[in-house]
């Protein structure tokens, strides 16, 4: 498996581990994120709440970090 970077790794286990609240303080409050089916949410809350009642998602195709790390912008990948 290839290496990850830390911000992806961390979204990932607390995802797994359902620790909506650490996810979300490691999301931008303006964060967009697009899932595999192209649904566009934005916003940490609309974020967890889509992913609490799905399964936990590899990694993505592309990710990017604000200036202080959090998370703004995460693309699933297709297929």
């Amino acid at each position: 498996m290839a290496e990850q970077v830390p911000v992806v790794g961390n979204v990932l286990s607390l995802i797994e581990r359902r620790d909506w609240a650490r996810l979300q303080r490691l999301m931008a409050p303006n964060v967009h994120w697009t899932t595999a089916v192209e649904e566009h949410l934005h916003g940490p809350a609309e974020v967890t709440a889509l992913l609490q009642d799905d399964p936990v998602p590899g990694p993505p195709a592309y990710h990017e970090t604000d200036d202080d790390g959090r998370l703004i912008r995460w693309i699933d990948k297709m297929g």
